[in-house]
């Protein structure tokens, strides 16, 4: 039986300026995450958003807070195609 992967969890924000400070940030910080665009289900602007796993959310949220970037909306994938929003 293979191992499932922790839940992904997106965050959207404001614009491409605040989503690429936080990839830097994250990235500096040592996060593990990826810029994707943004899933049309939860948003029909194009843009970009940040992909992480669930249980890095509180250390994201840490650098994130610290670095004055939140998220506009955070949404976790609880099923194929499925996003619940939930707060960050």
């Amino acid at each position: 039986m293979g191992r499932t992967a922790p839940p992904e969890v997106i965050l959207i924000f404001r614009g491409t300026h605040q989503v690429m400070s936080a990839e830097k940030n994250l990235k500096r910080e040592g996060v593990p995450m990826r810029l994707i665009p943004v899933p049309r289900r939860l948003s029909s602007d194009c843009g970009l958003a940040i992909r992480i796993v669930l249980p890095d959310k509180g250390r994201a949220k840490e650098v994130l807070s610290k670095s004055g970037i939140l998220p506009r909306s955070v949404y976790i994938l609880r099923e194929e195609e499925m996003y619940e929003e939930e707060p960050f």
